[in-house]
């Protein structure tokens, strides 16, 4: 029963206490589609809301009164954060509905504008959800050659510090035989 409840959940609801900021990340792909519904009951003018981009950009910024609506299409890869501050004294809910790739895309309107049969618009829905699964995957493929790129990096990395280290106590070790060489001769014991 759980389940089904939790598949037909469009959004969700939480509570900002007086001055806090509630950040939630979305990590999207190139030219992916967002849109979000922001509803708070009652209405607050207290209530600030952005967008901000991987880079830092803030893409959408907003003082809300009851409702707020947002869309834009994410230009980088990367984690999206919506944040949410309350700026006021009083505890305020808040619903938060966001959508991205095809759920976001509303083909209700594609289907009336072009007279299209439900076939043809499902059809059309997914071939845009094939293109947003092959997005993902090249995503996922430019973050796995990144990651071994990396990964190859650090491991050069420990090794050069590995041979500087046992140069490095050769050298020492060397040096202590020499010195305590010499002071044993010089105090006759050898």
């Amino acid at each position: 029963m759980l389940f089904i409840w939790l598949l037909c959940v469009q959004g969700f609801e939480l509570e900002l206490i007086s001055k806090e900021t509630m950040c939630f990340g979305e990590e999207l792909g190139s030219q992916t589609l967002i849109v979000g519904n922001i509803d708070s009951q009652p209405a607050s003018e207290t209530l600030d809301v952005s967008v901000i981009s991987p880079n830092g950009e803030v893409l959408f910024s907003k003082n809300l009164t009851n409702f707020a609506k947002f869309s834009f299409t994410a230009i980088d890869s990367g984690t999206h954060s919506i944040c949410l501050t309350n700026q006021g004294t009083d505890h305020i809910p808040v619903n938060l509905d966001v959508k991205t790739g095809v759920r976001a895309k509303d083909y209700s309107n594609i289907a009336s504008t072009k007279e299209m049969k439900e076939l043809d618009y499902r059809v059309k829905m997914y071939q845009d959800l094939i293109k947003q699964i092959n997005s993902r995957m090249q995503t996922l493929r430019e973050r796995e050659e990144q990651m071994r790129n990396t990964n190859l990096t650090i491991h050069s990395r420990v090794i050069s510090y590995s041979v500087c280290t046992i140069v490095l106590l050769f050298a020492l070790a060397v040096v202590q035989i020499l010195y305590l060489k010499k002071f044993f001769r010089a105090k006759k014991m050898i």
